[in-house]
């Protein structure tokens, strides 16, 4: 029985040793106070809490660089009150307060009077919130007296309850004179934006990269994976420039919240998943389409956060649910293009798994916060904090911004090669296209011949050629078109020219000419070709190698059927013989004519050509009208009138012998 009197006794004896601390300054013109210890707290609301005669001696006592939740008010919402008792030099000048990031609303006064607020309390409370220090001027009336109360009105918004508490949580209690507190108050800002820098210079590589991107987009739209990057890095320098300036600024909390969920859950998961389907081109499974569901949920709902139709802890809990397995899929995309040589994958495999694995953490610790499995993580893990804090999703951020900038300037620099190697062989084989083109045709008397060219985008292999001078005397015309496009098609183009120029050296006959060309082609490629013969009287000797058939007098002539060049080395061409008369007309072209297609994929074809022929066409209103039906391959038309040519008198006067 004595001992638990004396226990009893000691108990009551320890109780009276604890109390509030009196804050009592130095002399001097300059002063400042720190505040940090024990202040009085009571929860719930009456006015007269703010006056200095109002006994607090049985209210708790809290520490005041920690929030009321860690010291035994867990999850407290709604109004509480803190007092501070100050004993204030004598003769001072004007008096300033400097306090800490109070969540979430409060009113400070000051033996009564009101001295400053913070946000709206309620009856219509709206959460606002920064974690600067604010600073406050006191009222003269009240600071009078050397005896000074404080009294802080707090409000804590009941969604931040689950994971903030109310009051302040952090050290940075002042008062002192105003020029002593304001200065004070600079240091603090200033060491608030040191501890931001990690922040600040993710955000700002961030945007760099985002603009580096956009720029590699516009120089090569077809690529869409710099956009989706771009975007990738532009809302997550967007949320960090948010959350810089929610720092230091006062920002509405439902709309810091709703913007940023909006450009974390929505904006940058929908670009990486975008990112990721461009560049590795997965397979549209079940998985595929359940992650896409995933991506799109949030924002489809219409529930960012602000807090009316669900809560802060459970709008977190529903989009970390949605996060994570975005992260698995792109890590296990990642994993199956890395297994099958896939040298981007590899690349970008360690980085996205640092990241991926940052961002799944810190998703991991909301959930398991929120549902009660632990307490001491929630929002941001940090990974050092010296010289600042750098968090663990800050450095997976950074390192997957290095590793695809890496990637995608890379992949810049090859596709630009292979553009400068693509436009130098475009331009060899544009001089090889001149050749087979002549620019300038020969004089061909008794024949006028006009050519309309138009060449396609991609170097194709049409050819012609007029070879006058020839053992006969007759005119030679040979027009033809190589299978394919591009250089090959080009070169095969001039080496059939070399060889009808070399075989018209002993021989005019068009069938010996197309049998040359058959064989010089074998194993090389393949071509159509036509070959006509004309001789001053007209008379038209030709032989046809699978190529159209020319028109005369705007009806097609009847030839034999052939196939094209290069397919079959004993093929042995015929040839046909027919007359002209003085002012026929032949339209001799390429398949680039009848071929030419429109966007809804409609061809020219014969039937438009026959019609245009028949209304006596030239070969540049036919050629055009091919070109603007719709251009696809090089067109080429050749018109050929037929002039009789008469006997020069002075050519029959000086074949006469001379007289004396």
């Amino acid at each position: 029985m004595r001992t638990r009197i004396l226990l009893c006794v000691l108990v009551a004896a320890a109780c009276g040793l604890l109390h509030a601390q009196s804050f009592d300054p130095s002399r001097g013109p300059h002063w400042l106070l720190s505040l940090e210890g024990q202040w009085r707290f009571q929860a719930g609301d009456n006015p007269q809490f703010a006056q200095a005669q109002f006994d607090d001696s049985r209210w708790s006592l809290l520490d005041s660089s920690h929030d009321w939740s860690a010291q035994g008010f867990n999850r407290y919402s709604g109004m509480g009150w803190y007092r501070i008792h100050v004993s204030l030099p004598p003769q001072q000048g004007p008096v300033s307060l400097i306090l800490p990031h109070i969540f979430t609303s409060y009113e400070v006064y000051a033996n009564g009077q009101l001295a400053g607020r913070f946000g709206d309390m309620p009856p219509r409370p709206k959460a606002f919130s920064t974690h600067a220090a604010r600073l406050y001027n006191l009222p003269p009336a009240a600071t009078q007296s050397r005896n000074l109360l404080i009294a802080i009105r707090v409000w804590q918004w009941p969604p931040w309850s689950r994971y903030f508490g109310g009051g302040p949580s952090e050290s940075g209690s002042y008062i002192g004179d105003s020029e002593s507190a304001a200065r004070q108050h600079t240091m603090m800002l200033a060491a608030l934006h040191w501890e931001d820098s990690g922040v600040f210079l993710t955000a700002l590589l961030q945007s760099i990269g985002a603009l580096v991107a956009v720029c590699l987009f516009l120089l090569r739209r077809s690529e869409r994976e710099y956009l989706w990057f771009s975007l990738i890095l532009a809302c997550a320098a967007a949320a960090g420039w948010i959350w810089y300036s929610y720092r230091y600024t006062v920002w509405p909390v439902w709309l810091v919240n709703q913007i940023r969920d909006l450009l974390i859950v929505c904006g940058i998961s929908a670009a990486q998943f975008a990112f990721f389907t461009h560049l590795f081109k997965p397979r549209r499974t079940l998985v595929y389409w359940l992650v896409l569901a995933c991506v799109l949920l949030p924002a489809c709902t219409g529930l960012i956060d602000t807090g009316d139709r669900i809560g802060v802890a459970q709008w977190n809990l529903f989009t970390s649910l949605l996060i994570v397995p975005l992260h698995i899929w792109i890590l296990s995309l990642l994993a199956a293009r890395a297994w099958n040589n896939y040298l981007d994958a590899r690349v970008l495999f360690v980085p996205v798994l640092l990241q991926s694995a940052a961002t799944m953490l810190q998703r991991i610790a909301i959930i398991t916060y929120v549902l009660d499995w632990q307490h001491r993580w929630a929002f941001q893990l940090a990974l050092i904090q010296r010289p600042f804090t750098i968090t663990v999703t800050q450095a997976g951020d950074l390192l997957f911004l290095a590793a695809v900038l890496a990637i995608l300037l890379r992949r810049f620099s090859r596709a630009e090669t292979a553009e400068e190697r693509y436009a130098s062989e475009f331009d060899s084989a544009r001089s090889v296209q001149q050749y087979l083109i002549p620019s300038q045709l020969p004089r061909t008397p008794g024949l006028d011949i006009l050519c309309e060219y138009h060449p396609a985008l991609e170097v194709g292999g049409d050819f012609f050629q007029v070879v006058t001078e020839t053992i006969d005397g007759s005119t030679l015309i040979v027009i033809g078109d190589v299978g394919g496009k591009g250089m090959h098609a080009g070169m095969l183009a001039a080496l059939i020219i070399g060889a009808v120029r070399t075989a018209a050296e002993f021989t005019t006959d068009p069938a010996q000419i197309l049998n040359i060309l058959n064989q010089r082609l074998q194993n090389r490629g393949v071509a159509t070709c036509l070959a006509l013969r004309i001789d001053e009287a007209g008379h038209v000797t030709s032989a046809n190698a699978g190529h159209i058939p020319p028109y005369l007098n705007g009806d097609e002539v009847a030839m034999e059927g052939s196939l094209p060049l290069g397919i079959i080395p004993s093929t042995d061409y015929t040839t046909q013989q027919w007359q002209l008369k003085e002012g026929d007309a032949l339209l001799l072209m390429t398949d680039g004519v009848v071929e030419a297609q429109n966007i809804a994929g409609d061809l020219f074809g014969f039937d438009r050509l026959r019609d245009l022929i028949r209304q006596h066409a030239t070969a540049a209103s036919l050629a055009g009208a091919a070109q603007n039906h719709g251009q696809t391959d090089d067109i080429t038309v050749l018109s050929v009138e037929f002039q009789r040519r008469k006997a020069s008198v002075a050519r029959d006067q000086l074949a006469q012998p001379a007289t004396a």
